[in-house]
């Protein structure tokens, strides 16, 4: 409001009854005013009534109805890893403050968040998945909750059963001790030690002019890649437990696609499974550790060469995507599987 050269403007405390409407209360007969912040708020009904603050020319008493409408105030970047103007298009068209970025091809999850990341101009990010369900209210609490850490924070997130699931069931790596169900879930924020990258609060400051993802990663382990770089820096990651979301992860494809999109997980798990070991445990560690893995896929490519296909599928695209990591290809060769 100060931009519009409003002056002595201030908070005062919430009152005691909700309303459903925001209201701009005009008591020193300022209408012309009263229309400039109805104006710039973009709702709200003026009311030239003497029940606003009582050392004020003006009173903004916001109703429930500003919860949507100051949610599209905020600046949304989707990352679009193709080259389909049609999209960008159809969306920025809908939504004012939606900018589309094209990346003219799918470079993968790991590296679009990325580029979304050095497009932001704002402290911190919402990274979301197209796939997660989560409300305008939500977002509002995520933004409270945000606020109250003060900066001393590097990750965040909402619950979701996903979240549940990737630190109750994580055995992958035991540099990762704590468990989520180790908290007390009536608390709003507790720290953790892993979170997913399907819905992620992130401190921009923490990083600077440094990629919060490794872009080597395709698709999987990105996310447990970063969790152990903060835990290294020992830096905090928290779970906002009132907050719950929705992952729906990958549906409503037809039988086709579905095949590809699990042909696609099956060859990125195992070369980021490899790539994350050899990274952070070295080579020589690492391929001790997955060879009998690649044997035991090589050896159930032969066996279900003529009785299953779809275990045949799952045991190839997990031995070349091994493979490939083991040889140093790139994760990129995996969105060939998309394009078969």
């Amino acid at each position: 409001m100060r931009n519009k050269g409003f002056d002595n403007v201030y908070v005062v405390p919430d009152w005691s009854d909700k309303q459903h409407l925001t209201q701009v209360i005009v008591q020193g007969g300022y209408l012309d005013s009263a229309e400039v912040v109805q104006k710039t708020l973009g709702f709200g009904n003026i009311e030239p009534t003497s029940t606003g603050e009582i050392s004020s020319d003006l009173t903004i008493r916001l109703g429930e109805d500003s919860i949507d409408k100051i949610g599209n105030n905020r600046e949304i970047l989707v990352i679009e890893n193709s080259s389909q103007k049609k999209i960008k298009e159809v969306i920025e068209k809908e939504y004012d403050n939606c900018n589309v970025i094209l990346n003219n091809s799918n470079l993968g999850y790991a590296k679009a968040a990325n580029i979304g990341f050095n497009y932001i101009k704002s402290d911190y990010a919402l990274l979301l998945n197209t796939d997660i369900v989560i409300t305008d209210k939500q977002i509002n609490e995520i933004e409270n909750k945000v606020k109250s850490l003060d900066n001393d924070f590097s990750l965040a997130s909402p619950i979701s059963d996903d979240l549940i699931d990737f630190n109750q069931n994580n055995k992958i790596d035991k540099f990762f001790v704590n468990k989520i169900d180790g908290f007390n879930y009536r608390e709003e924020i507790s720290q953790i030690e892993l979170v997913k990258g399907c819905s992620l609060v992130v401190n921009l400051k923490k990083f600077n002019n440094e990629d919060v993802f490794d872009d080597n990663y395709f698709f999987f382990f990105e996310e447990m890649d970063l969790c152990r770089k903060i835990k290294k820096r020992d830096e905090k990651i928290f779970v906002f437990n009132q907050i719950r979301i929705e992952h729906k992860s990958a549906q409503s494809l037809d039988e086709n696609l579905v095949v590809k999109y699990h042909n696609f997980r099956h060859w990125n798990y195992f070369w980021g499974r490899f790539y994350y070991f050899k990274k952070n445990y070295g080579y020589l560690y690492a391929l001790m550790t997955h060879i009998s893995k690649l044997l035991r896929f090589g050896l159930n490519i032969l066996k279900y060469f003529f009785i299953s296909k779809p275990h045949f599928n799952k045991n190839k695209y997990r031995f070349l995507g091994l493979l490939y990591s083991i040889i140093g290809k790139s994760s990129k060769l995996s969105v060939k599987i998309l394009e078969e």
